[in-house]
C-alpha cells in the first residue's frame, strides 16, 4: 500500500485500489483550503419601530410585587431600557379583588401589601392583568398553579472529584406533585444575590427538563438539583472561574420554587436557548423574539413580554 503524502505536511492516507494518487491529493487540499477560508459580512439592519414590553413575574408572597413597563431596544445595543411613565396598571383576581400597581417611576409599578401577611392569592385562582397607556390597553391572563415544599437544602463537601471546585456543593430536596404537566422555575440565591446568568435560569416540568422526560411524582433529578449552585464564569482575566467552589462556609443558600404555567415554561425555555445562542455558533438557532401571553386589545396583535402570576415555597440554609 502506497501513502503519497508523507513527508509532505499532510496527514497520510492509504490510497484505494483505482484510486488516482493525484485525485486524493487535490481533494485533501482543497478541504483544507476551505476550512481556512473565512468571510466577514457586515450587515445592515434597518431598525424596528419601538414596542412597549411587559415584565410582569409576579407571585403569592407578602412582598411588594412589582411589573416592569418598558420599550423595545435594538438587538445591538448595550444601554437599559428606557421605562415607561403614567400608564394604569393593575391585576384583578378571579374573585373580584383588584390589586393597583402603583408608578414608582424608571417603569417600576409596585403593590404593596397593605398590612403583614396580605398576598396576591392561593392556587387554582385565575388572574387578569390589564394596563392602559396612551389610550391603548393591553390585557394577558394567566393561572396560579401548585407547588411543591421543599424538604431541605443538602450540603455536600466535595474534594478531589472530577468536574467539580473542591468546596462545598448545594442541592435541593423536594418531591415533585404527583400529575403529569406541572412546570416550575426555582430560583437560587447565594448571601442574597440572585443567579441571575442564562446558565443559571432552572426551570423544569414535573420532575424533569421537559415534557418528553415523563418523570413525574419524585424528587427533582439531579441536574436541577444541583443547578441552585453558582455557575462559573470561566476566563483567564475571571475571579470568578471553574477552580472556585460554588459556596464556603458562612454563605447563606437560600431557594424559591416558583409554580408556572406551561406558556411561562416555553417563554423561559426559548429565552434560554436565545440568550446562549453565543456560545454555541454550530447549532445556533435564528434570534427572534420569544411568544408572548400579552395583547393589544384593539387589535388582539401580542406584544413582547410576558405575565404569569406563581406560588412559592422556600427555604434557606447557611453553610456549617
Amino acid at each position: 500500500m502506497k501513502y503519497p503524502n508523507v513527508g509532505k505536511g499532510i496527514p497520510a492516507r492509504p490510497i484505494r485500489s483505482g484510486e488516482n494518487p493525484i485525485q486524493a491529493l487535490y481533494l485533501v487540499v482543497t478541504l483544507f483550503l476551505f476550512g481556512a477560508c473565512t468571510d466577514v459580512v457586515d450587515v445592515n439592519i434597518d431598525p424596528a419601530a419601538d414596542q412597549l414590553v411587559v415584565d410582569a413575574w409576579i407571585n403569592n408572597k407578602s412582598v411588594p410585587q412589582t411589573i416592569r413597563l418598558t420599550m423595545s431596544q435594538p438587538f445591538f445595543s448595550n444601554t437599559f431600557a428606557t421605562g415607561v411613565a403614567g400608564a394604569d396598571v393593575r391585576v384583578t383576581k378571579e374573585n373580584g379583588d383588584v390589586f393597583v400597581f402603583a408608578d414608582h417611576g424608571n417603569g417600576s409599578y409596585i403593590w404593596t401589601p397593605p398590612e403583614t401577611g396580605a398576598h396576591i392569592g392561593e392556587p387554582g385562582m385565575q388572574y387578569d392583568l390589564h394596563i392602559q397607556r396612551d389610550g391603548d390597553i393591553y390585557k394577558a391572563e394567566s393561572q396560579m398553579h401548585r407547588v411543591p415544599s421543599i424538604d431541605s437544602i443538602g450540603i455536600e463537601l466535595r474534594n478531589g472529584e472530577l468536574g467539580y471546585a473542591d468546596g462545598h456543593w448545594a442541592s435541593l430536596f423536594a418531591r415533585e406533585r404527583p400529575g403529569f404537566g406541572d412546570t416550575y422555575w426555582i430560583k437560587a440565591y447565594k448571601n442574597g444575590v440572585f443567579l441571575s446568568k442564562p446558565a443559571e435560569l432552572n426551570i423544569a416540568y414535573d420532575a424533569a427538563f421537559d415534557a418528553g422526560g415523563g418523570i413525574d411524582g419524585v424528587t427533582f433529578i439531579t441536574p436541577i438539583r444541583e443547578l441552585i449552585n453558582r455557575f462559573p464564569d470561566p476566563g483567564p482575566d475571571s475571579v470568578d472561574d471553574f477552580e472556585t467552589p460554588p459556596y464556603v462556609v458562612g454563605d447563606e443558600v437560600h431557594v424559591e420554587v416558583h409554580s408556572i404555567t406551561n406558556e411561562a415554561f416555553r417563554f423561559l425555555q426559548t429565552a434560554r436557548d436565545q440568550m446562549n445562542n453565543g456560545s454555541n455558533t454550530i447549532f445556533a438557532i435564528p434570534v427572534a423574539n420569544t411568544k408572548s401571553n400579552v395583547f393589544k386589545e384593539s387589535d388582539n396583535t401580542p406584544i413582547l413580554g410576558f405575565f404569569c402570576v406563581s406560588a412559592v415555597s422556600e427555604a434557606t440554609r447557611v453553610v456549617e
